[in-house]
């Protein structure tokens, strides 16, 4: 039964790796969006989505792992908390920091993922601003500048980060 949990173990520190990886990689796309970086823009997001590919697997194996635990206890499943609650007492402590560093490299991915969504998003409303000036080759009557035809929500840049 321990070996499952040293698998288990082991997976949700892998896991914790890819975050923190993948929120280095979004802390970057966020100082790219702002200085404007296309070219290297381009490569973070490669990046981000090897790391995605690589979570896979491995969340897969945690899944796995905690299936069987839960046959093992007679259970119709088991988280990750259900896996803690049923830990042996040699390996209690060391589940335990890992899963709480699971879960603030978890956080961390989301706030900072969040920003980055929010500096995509508006740096597409520009894109599509600029893109319907440039079309419209600047005519008055048939672009407004605080509201695109097939767009009736503001095109103002969010600044908030």
């Amino acid at each position: 039964m321990n070996e499952l949990f040293f698998l288990l173990i082991e997976s949700m520190k892998e896991e914790t790796v890819c975050y923190r990886r993948l929120a280095l990689l979004a802390r970057d796309q966020k100082e790219l969006l702002i200085a404007g970086g296309l070219k290297g823009l381009a490569e973070n997001t490669r990046l981000q989505e090897k790391q995605v590919f690589a979570l896979t697997p491995i969340k897969g194996r945690r899944e796995e792992t905690l299936a069987k635990m839960a046959k093992e206890f007679h259970l119709k499943k088991m988280d990750l908390n259900g896996a803690l609650k049923k830990a042996p007492a040699d390996v209690v402590e060391d589940f335990k920091n890992t899963l709480t560093h699971l879960i603030q490299a978890a956080k961390e991915l989301a706030s900072v993922a969040s920003v980055s969504g929010k500096l995509l998003d508006n740096a597409v409303k520009f894109s599509n601003f600029t893109i319907k000036a440039i079309r419209e080759g600047g005519k008055k009557k048939s672009f407004s500048m605080s509201v695109a035809a097939e767009d009736k929500r503001s095109f103002t840049v969010n600044r908030v980060v």
